[in-house]
């Protein structure tokens, strides 16, 4: 295998991650940095990646060929071919999948696997300290915005409704029409950032402009230490890095709403003990107006309005 081939194989991040534990002194020192902030060794030179980790530049030199790289040059390549991944892995793997012997049936248990996996590392790896403040600064907003672009403009909705359910005036925006709410911000606001990758420009830098004006930020990813996270003030990351990098389009969506569920709730039983005011009388409006078919809740909820005899 040639060289070029060797490094689309291989996954530089996953390699650091795995050979870290058994790594020490300089060379520890070198891997710690990178994972702390992989996005920003992409534009170092091998004298910044040096300083960052207070070590030699022979020491970088080692570390490089310890991990299987044949200088720093290639070891940048590789991390960012691993942090390229992060989209093109789900459509390689689904359409490899179309193609198995299995058939849809075998897709689907596929995919349903790959949820599931994915919901049970964000539960373990969320950050439960990070979620509390981020609830606590929901619930004491003025007002509450969250910013999606693209693909992550369909969470940063579902976001927005499942705190209205919850209590909270919270609006979604995208970038373009924020760029004219953001001339309101102030102290009390809160916009969150929702990012897939946590490195989408517009969103970074509205998130950066929203809290020169004041706003106090969140922001919402799959990847922690994104850029994302530079201008947040809470940052929330619902995988980990290896299952961030495994693909991010189709397995963040559940992960994301588990998010959007868990600061829905929370908010709620810290701001109206779990009973947001008109709630019930929406629930009754929307039945009565909105489906069809016999309501047990409008039902139900009449019979305890209307005591027996």
């Amino acid at each position: 295998m040639d060289k070029s081939a060797r490094f689309r194989s291989v996954d530089c991040l996953t390699i650091i991650e795995q050979r870290l534990p058994a790594l020490t002194g300089a060379s520890r020192q070198v891997a710690e940095a990178i994972m702390r902030d992989p996005w920003a060794v992409l534009g170092m030179t091998i004298y910044d990646v040096a300083e960052m980790s207070n070590v030699s530049l022979p020491s970088v030199t080692r570390f490089c060929r310890a991990v299987g790289f044949g200088g720093f040059r290639e070891l940048v390549q590789g991390i960012a071919q691993s942090l390229g991944r992060i989209d093109s892995k789900d459509f390689e793997s689904l359409h490899s999948g179309e193609h198995h012997d299995g058939g849809i049936k075998s897709l689907a248990e596929s995919i349903v696997n790959r949820q599931v996996e994915a919901l049970q590392t964000t539960l373990h790896a969320l950050d439960y300290e990070a979620i509390e403040r981020a609830t606590q600064l929901i619930a004491d907003a003025r007002r509450v915005v969250i910013l999606g672009h693209g693909a992550a403009q369909v969470p940063a909705l579902g976001l927005s409704v499942k705190l209205m359910w919850g209590g909270v005036a919270a609006f979604e925006a995208a970038p373009d029409m924020f760029s004219n709410i953001v001339i309101t911000s102030q102290p009390g606001d809160v916009v969150i950032g929702v990012s897939h990758q946590g490195r989408t420009r517009d969103t970074i830098e509205l998130l950066r402009l929203a809290r020169k004006f004041g706003a106090t930020t969140i922001g919402i990813t799959t990847v922690p230490n994104s850029p994302l996270a530079e201008v947040s003030d809470v940052s929330l990351a619902v995988l980990s890095p290896d299952v961030a990098r495994a693909g991010t389009f189709l397995i963040a969506f559940d992960a994301l709403m588990v998010v959007a569920d868990i600061l829905a709730a929370t908010v709620s039983e810290r701001k109206w003990k779990g009973d947001p005011p008109n709630r019930s009388d929406v629930v009754e409006w929307i039945e009565r107006n909105l489906r069809v078919g016999p309501s047990t809740f409008v039902a139900n909820r009449h019979a305890r309005r209307v005591p027996n005899g």
